[in-house]
């Protein structure tokens, strides 16, 4: 289901470390925002591929290249920069591929403008409570053609799970306390559809 992946926000490359402790066969591509904490030479001494990136611009990939798109943080990021949120949904748009996902992780306040964004350009969208305590959650994103989120329902709940472990062994390389972020409490916050 998913091969291509990128981490917009690729820290240290826990996301890739996690597919990689996960077994899973996908290629992920790390970006590391040129405004953010160059830690691009350590994502390359660990073996995998990496680049700096403006998210202000385009992204030089072929259109609908990518499976699965990850950021941790970049929302946040992006509010202090020059361009706007709607800039980057419609290059995540040019960049993902039908029915694609993206697993968005950042605080509530950014999240819901996250979910109005996509539901602006016609993603489904599903918010998830951490239940850690804090105000971090986590925003799934479908990018359907003419179809609706319930067609694929055997689809939605495994990748919800999968999204969700993966998105905690990513953390791990730069949190103490993986179990801060457990996933067995998440669960899915009822948001009206638009």
């Amino acid at each position: 289901m998913v091969r291509n992946v990128m981490d917009m926000n690729a820290h240290y490359g826990g996301l890739n470390a996690a597919f990689l402790e996960e077994r899973k066969s996908v290629w992920v591509m790390n970006v590391v925002p040129v405004r953010a904490h160059n830690t691009l030479p350590l994502i390359l001494d660990r073996g995998f591929l990496g680049a700096l990136h403006d998210w202000c611009e385009p992204f030089p990939t072929y259109p609908r290249t990518y499976d699965l798109l990850h950021a941790n943080g970049l929302l946040s990021h992006l509010t202090s920069e020059r361009c706007g949120l709607m800039e980057l949904f419609i290059e995540m748009d040019r960049i993902l591929r039908p029915e694609g996902w993206v697993v968005l992780s950042d605080k509530l306040g950014v999240i819901e403008l996250a979910r109005a964004h996509a539901t602006q350009i016609r993603w489904d969208a599903r918010v998830i409570d951490l239940q850690n305590g804090s105000d971090e959650r986590l925003l799934l994103l479908w990018q359907r053609m003419n179809y609706r989120w319930h067609h694929n329902v055997r689809y939605a709940p495994e990748f919800r799970q999968c999204a969700c472990k993966i998105l905690v062994r990513s953390k791990s390389d730069h949190a103490n306390d993986e179990n801060s972020h457990g996933c067995a409490l998440a669960r899915a916050v009822h948001m009206p559809r638009s």
